[in-house]
C-alpha cells in the first residue's frame, strides 16, 4: 500500500514537472513566434489573421480545466396572483399594430404567440413619437411636386439681397428657364416684400409656420423635405438655417440637387472681427456646392485668397438696374436753387453707418447744403431718428419701399457711407435715376464708381473730413455732377442691363449643365 502511494505522488510529480516544461516550453515558442512574426502582422493581413488563431490556440491549450457543475434544479412554477398595492401601476397593453402582425406570424408557425408573460419582459413599451411627422406632411401640401427651383431666403424685406432673390426668380420666369419655383423663407418674421414675388412663384413662410420646432428639429424637418422633393436646383441666399444644412448634409442633397449659394460681403463686430456665412459655413460646404455667385468681384477675390477656393466656382454676376423712364437728365449743372440737396437713403444699421452721416452733416453746418433722410432699421435698433432732429441741415422722412419710390429729382447727389459691403443695388438704381454717387470706397463699389469719373470715391470709409471737402468742392462747382452721371449711367445701362444679366444668367447655368454631365 505504501508502495503503491509512493508511485502514485512520483507520478502525479513528474506529470506536473511534465506540463511545466510543456508549458515553458509552449510559452517560449509563443514568445518567438510572436517576435518573429510581430513585423510581419502590420503588413500582411493573412499572416495577421494567422498570429491571431495561434494566440488563441494557445490560450485555449494553457487555459485550466473548468470545473462543471450540475445545473440548479428550477423550482416548481406557480401562478402568482399580483399585490394590487405593490403593484399600484399596471403595465401599458401591446399595442395594436404588433398583436395584428404577430397573429398574422401565428397563422405561419403556431407556437409562435405573445403570451400574457410578455408585458412583464417589455415593461415599458411604447411607440415614440415624432414632432416633425405632421410638419412633414403639411409641407409636402404647401410645396406640392415636381419643384425645379428651389431658393432658401431668410425673409424678403426691403433689402439687396432680398432684390437679388427677386431677380433671379423673374430672370428665370421670363426666360423660361424654370418649370416650378418654390420660395422658402426661413427666419420668423414678416415679408413685406412678398407681394413682388410673381403670382406663379409658390412661397412658404417656414420660419413663420415651424417656429414652435427647436433649430435642429428644423434642420431635420427641412433636409428630409429637400432630400425628398429633390428639385433640380437648391440655391441659398443668405439663410443660416440653409447654410447649417448645407454644412452637415450638404453630401447627401448633392446627390439629388444642385447647390448653389450667393455670398456678398463679409460682415465685420464692432471690434473688428470677420464673420458672416462666408467665414462660418463656406468652407464647410463649399465642395458640395455647384458654384457660389456673388454680385461683386472683390468678395469672390477675397474668399479665393482666405480659403483656396477653386476659381472655377466662383461666378460674378452684376445685378439688373431697374429701368426707370422719364427721369431728368444733368446737362451740365443741376437746377438752378439756393444749394445742393443731399439724398441719403438705406437701412439704419450699424454696417451704413447713420453716424457717418450726422458727423458729414454736421461738419457742413457752414455749406449750402441740407441732407434729406430716408430708412428704418432692420437688424439694429433705432438709435439715430433722435440724433437726426437735433440738426438743422437734416431732414428724417422716415422709411421708404425703394429708391424709385423717392422724388429722385428734388436731389442732386446720393451720399453713400457704408462701412462693408458688396456692390449695393442702391447704388445701381441711384445711377439709373441720374443721381451722382459720393460712396465710400467698400466691398466692390470701385468696380462700379471710379472717382471723379464716374461719381466720387472715399477711403477710408470713415474719413469725415473727405466726405466734407468733397461736398465743399461740389457746391462751389456743381457743373462737374453733369459728365460724371452721364458716364455712369452708361455703365449701368450696357453692365446692368436686364439683357447683360439674363444672358449671364443662361452661360452659367448651361455651364453648369456641362459640368454635371
Amino acid at each position: 500500500m505504501a508502495l503503491k502511494k509512493t508511485t502514485h505522488r512520483t507520478l502525479r510529480r513528474l506529470s506536473h514537472h511534465l506540463f511545466g516544461m510543456a508549458y515553458g516550453l509552449a510559452a517560449w515558442v509563443y514568445r518567438i513566434s510572436k517576435r518573429v512574426l510581430h513585423p510581419l502582422t502590420h503588413s500582411h493581413p493573412r499572416i495577421h489573421r494567422f498570429a491571431v488563431t495561434l494566440r488563441e490556440a494557445f490560450r485555449e491549450l494553457l487555459r485550466p480545466p473548468e470545473i462543471t457543475r450540475p445545473p440548479p434544479v428550477p423550482e416548481p412554477l406557480h401562478e402568482i396572483t399580483p399585490d394590487p398595492q405593490e403593484h399600484p401601476l399596471e403595465r401599458p397593453p401591446l399595442p395594436e399594430w404588433l398583436l395584428e402582425e404577430w397573429r398574422e406570424v401565428h397563422a405561419i408557425d403556431p407556437q409562435l404567440f405573445p403570451e400574457s408573460g410578455l408585458a412583464e419582459i417589455i415593461p415599458h413599451y411604447h411607440v415614440p413619437t415624432s414632432r416633425i411627422a405632421g410638419p412633414y406632411l403639411e409641407l409636402c401640401g404647401l410645396c406640392g411636386e415636381g419643384v425645379s427651383h428651389l431658393f432658401l431666403a431668410p425673409w424678403l424685406v426691403r433689402g439687396g439681397a432680398d432684390l437679388v432673390t427677386l431677380n433671379y426668380v423673374q430672370s428665370l420666369i421670363t426666360q423660361g428657364m424654370a418649370e416650378n419655383i418654390l420660395l422658402i423663407t426661413t427666419l420668423n418674421a414678416d415679408s413685406p416684400w412678398k407681394r413682388r414675388v410673381p403670382e406663379s412663384v409658390r412661397v412658404v413662410e417656414f420660419g413663420k409656420r415651424y417656429d414652435f420646432l427647436s433649430p435642429e428639429e428644423q434642420e431635420r424637418l427641412l433636409v428630409r423635405l429637400l432630400l425628398q422633393m429633390a428639385p433640380g436646383i437648391i440655391h441659398n441666399i443668405n439663410s443660416d438655417l440653409g447654410y447649417r444644412i448645407f454644412a452637415k448634409y450638404g453630401k447627401a442633397l448633392a446627390s439629388t440637387s444642385r447647390l448653389y449659394v450667393s455670398s456678398f460681403c463679409f460682415d465685420y463686430t464692432e471690434q473688428g472681427r470677420t464673420v458672416g456665412y462666408g467665414v462660418w459655413y463656406l468652407s464647410k460646404c463649399f465642395d458640395s456646392l455647384e458654384a457660389v455667385w456673388s454680385d461683386n468681384q472683390a468678395h469672390l477675390n477675397e474668399l479665393q485668397r482666405m480659403y483656396a477656393f477653386d476659381k472655377e466656382k466662383l461666378h460674378v454676376l452684376y445685378q439688373p438696374a431697374p429701368q426707370i423712364p422719364g427721369r431728368r437728365r444733368f446737362d451740365s449743372a443741376p437746377p438752378n436753387k439756393d444749394g445742393l440737396s443731399i439724398l441719403w437713403a438705406g437701412r439704419l444699421d450699424r454696417q451704413k453707418r447713420p453716424d457717418i452721416l450726422i458727423r458729414i452733416a454736421q461738419r457742413c453746418r457752414d455749406l449750402p447744403i441740407r441732407f434729406h433722410v430716408y430708412g428704418s432699421p432692420v437688424i439694429d435698433t433705432d438709435a439715430y431718428t433722435g440724433a437726426f432732429s437735433n440738426l438743422e441741415n437734416l431732414t428724417y422722412h422716415g422709411g421708404f419701399d425703394g429708391l424709385p419710390s423717392l422724388p429722385a429729382e428734388e436731389y442732386d447727389l446720393f451720399l453713400y457711407t457704408s462701412e462693408w459691403d458688396g456692390l449695393p443695388n442702391v447704388l445701381l438704381e441711384a445711377i439709373s435715376l441720374r443721381l451722382p454717387v459720393i460712396a465710400s470706397d467698400v466691398g466692390g463699389i470701385s468696380e462700379l464708381i471710379q472717382h471723379e469719373k464716374t461719381g466720387f470715391l472715399i477711403a477710408p470709409y470713415d474719413d469725415v473730413d473727405q466726405f466734407s471737402d468733397c461736398l465743399r468742392k461740389i457746391a462751389e462747382n456743381p457743373s462737374v455732377l453733369g459728365p460724371i452721371s452721364d458716364n455712369a449711367y452708361w455703365l449701368v445701362s450696357s453692365r446692368h442691363s436686364w439683357e447683360a444679366f439674363n444672358g449671364r444668367i443662361t452661360d452659367l447655368g448651361e455651364a453648369c449643365a456641362c459640368s454635371c454631365s
